[in-house]
């Protein structure tokens, strides 16, 4: 999500919370590079149906595959498959098509989120898909957990732009 506003200016944001899992061919994910994600498909941490997939590269192209098992609720998982060339591809999970946390997909990784819908605000010129290093932004202020409620930023971070 992200909104465009000029110094001074009120910006109110609603959202909602429906995750999605995400993959991208990154190779490696550093910071400035993008993550733009190929497949989103939805997640749901609260239903055993929705809260576990595979990835796998299955006839030289990538994708999410049925996984099985049990994952707890609460959790979002994702299984990598052997057949993942190495530090080929990332996967994660996504808010409203959006991706916001993503590792690399190793081969044969058994890879859990926990979200906690906790929301950050930060100021800065950011691009959709830039890879952030959360360490490199600061002071971020709490925002109540709740979509509708209005926070304000109370700084921005200090590194440039790509």
């Amino acid at each position: 999500m992200d909104d465009a506003a000029r110094p001074a200016a009120t910006v109110t944001s609603t959202w909602t919370v429906a995750y999605n899992f995400v993959w991208a061919s990154t190779g490696r994910l550093t910071s400035g590079s993008y993550f733009v994600p190929a497949g989103t498909p939805d997640a749901d941490p609260d239903s055993p149906l929705l809260n576990r997939t595979g990835f796998g590269f299955g006839d030289g192209s990538y994708g999410f595959v049925a996984a099985s098992g049990d994952t707890p609720v609460g959790t979002l998982e994702i299984d990598v498959l052997p057949d993942v060339p190495d530090a080929t591809a990332s996967v994660g999970i996504g808010m409203d098509k959006s991706s916001v946390s993503a590792v690399r997909g190793d081969p044969g990784a058994n890879l859990r989120f926990t979200p906690h819908p906790e929301y950050w605000i930060t100021a800065d010129t950011f691009f959709t898909g830039e890879i952030l290093n959360v360490e490199g932004i600061t002071a971020q202020p709490r925002c109540p957990s709740t979509a509708r409620s209005p926070c304000t930023p109370r700084s921005s971070r200090t590194t440039s732009g790509p």
